[in-house]
């Protein structure tokens, strides 16, 4: 790599560490949430006991969806979606578009139909604008916030989305700075840690981190900035420009194909028939339907379908009302492209379930080494200026977060199942959140002391980690003998995580070497010497 100049590596260094520092505890928030909910559809399943459902979207459905049909008004046979949740049940929203009064925006009205996938029984029906309503279509409030933690901040959108897509940036920033400043990559990736000097020490195991992090530092940066600004800035500049701001009218030309309208009526053919077939074209198992004009000669089905094997995206395929299959669409447009092609890869690249639990778990592990890095950047950016008060505070507040952060997700938890019983878990689970938050900040600021703050936090997150699982049971959760019995690995899966990481952080306190922990407790100016 070709040598800087003094100056050049000075405005690098500058601009790595100014990017890392002014958005630093909030690219650190979305990276953590972003690492807990790359698992978010194991973690509903876990929350709700299981999903004892088998292949709920392929069992029986065109009766389910005929029924549903024939409950609602015409009005709401404009398009029909059909999905599963976290319990294995059948959701059928039958909707048309109207303009929401609350948000003064187009949306989908009509009702929601959730169905025992196995006898068809109607569970529920729900009417309205569904959308602001996570708990008719979502069973984990648990999953839902978390999501919502880590895709807006829990912001009102669009503010939420901007802001995750301006740290998606700065994320990308410290990438390239950081790739750039690497004068010794190969060697870096290898770098043995110094012992002796506190400074160093971290300065090597930050270096080692970030080297074998920085193509997936920027990977994140630029996906993620791409599903924030995508909707909150590409589409509607896109649509306005041209198509007069008519944003439904863009989706339909880059999502929807071109069908000639005919109102005469037509049964629907046989919707199992079709998954059938479109399942066996694909390889792999439907995960959402969408019927448009249903009982209609003009009607069409789309059903989509998770990777198939080798295959990083989804599978797409597209019937007309009759059960003919008239073509594979691609992910945006009606041709395939080059740009279809990496539009397809925005979310595998991610989310990181292009491989199942192999990849996702590698993404967790590569997302955890982001959060060190982070972390690990800022402080040995405020123990350069410790010797100014600000810069001093600033450090508390590095530590503050880093546990607190994680502490207060682990407490959002505990606020879902114990109000599982008889309140609203919808409402307790952020408001946990947010008491947890609110004491670990009061305890920041109360413990002085370096070494009783970060041991607080590690007892705090070690008990919380263990005794979850007890919680979760004994809020009328699957037991392990039923997980066992119904073979719910996810439920046995997660406990297992989350106990294994509960023994980790007590260990971890347990197996300090008394000189490593008194170097580590030294003023920060003599254990720079």
């Amino acid at each position: 790599m070709k040598s800087l100049s003094q100056s050049q590596m000075k405005r690098l260094t500058a601009v790595h560490g100014w990017s890392g520092m002014l958005l630093g505890l909030l690219l650190y928030a979305v990276v953590i949430t972003g690492t807990v909910v790359v698992f978010a559809e194991e973690i509903a399943v876990w929350s709700v006991g299981g999903n004892r459902a088998t292949a709920p979207l392929t069992s029986e459905l065109d009766s389910k969806v005929h029924a549903a049909a024939e409950s609602v008004t015409k009005g709401y046979r404009e398009a029909i979606d059909v999905w599963s949740n976290a319990r294995g049940e059948v959701l059928i929203f039958a909707h048309a578009h109207a303009r929401n009064p609350d948000t003064g925006q187009m949306d989908d009205i009509g009702p929601l139909i959730r169905v025992d996938a196995e006898s068809g029984e109607v569970l529920s029906r729900n009417d309205g604008f569904v959308w602001q309503r996570a708990d008719w279509y979502d069973p984990s409030a648990l999953r839902h916030f978390l999501v919502d933690l880590h895709v807006q901040l829990s912001v009102p959108e669009p503010w939420g989305l901007i802001l995750t897509g301006i740290l998606g940036l700065a994320m990308m920033a410290a990438g390239v700075t950081g790739f750039i400043m690497h004068r010794h990559l190969l060697r870096d990736l290898f770098v043995a840690e110094r012992p002796g000097k506190r400074l160093v020490s971290a300065r090597d195991r930050h270096v080692l981190a970030a080297s074998w992090g920085l193509p997936f530092a920027f990977l994140l940066g630029f996906t993620g900035a791409f599903f924030s600004f995508a909707g909150t800035v590409a589409l509607p500049l896109l649509a306005t420009i041209a198509f007069g701001g008519d944003q439904e009218a863009l989706v339909e030309t880059l999502y929807e194909p071109a069908v000639q309208t005919d109102p005469r009526p037509q049964p629907l053919a046989n919707l199992d028939a079709m998954i059938a077939e479109s399942t066996g074209r694909a390889g792999a198992a439907p995960i959402f339907v969408s019927i448009g004009n249903f009982g209609r000669a003009d009607s069409r089905v789309s059903i989509w379908h998770e990777p198939p094997a080798g295959s990083l995206y989804y599978v797409h395929n597209l019937f007309d009302g009759t059960g003919r299959f008239l073509e594979k669409r691609p992910a945006i447009g009606n041709e395939p492209s080059t740009a279809s092609f990496v539009y397809s890869l925005m979310g595998p690249l991610h989310f990181g379930n292009f491989a199942g639990i192999l990849s996702k778990s590698v993404w967790v592990g590569l997302g955890a080494a982001m959060c060190f890095v982070i972390l690990s950047g800022m402080q040995l950016w405020t123990r350069r200026r410790e010797e100014e008060r600000l810069w001093r505070g600033f450090a508390r507040a590095v530590s503050v977060v880093g546990y607190g952060l994680p502490l207060a997700m682990l407490a959002s938890a505990y606020a879902f199942f114990l109000s599982l019983p008889s309140a609203d878990p919808f409402w307790w689970t952020p408001a946990g959140f947010l008491i947890a938050a609110a004491l670990a900040i009061v305890f920041g600021c109360a413990v002085q002391d370096e070494r009783r703050l970060t041991l607080g936090f590690r007892r705090s997150l070690a008990v919380g980690c263990l005794a979850l699982p007890l919680l979760r049971m004994a809020a009328g959760g699957t037991s392990w003998a039923e997980a066992l019995g119904h073979g719910l690995g996810t439920v046995l899966a997660i406990d297992l995580v989350l106990a294994l990481l509960g023994a980790a952080l007590l260990l971890w306190r347990v197996q300090e070497s008394p000189r490593a922990r008194n170097a580590a407790f030294r003023p920060l100016s003599e254990a720079a010497e």
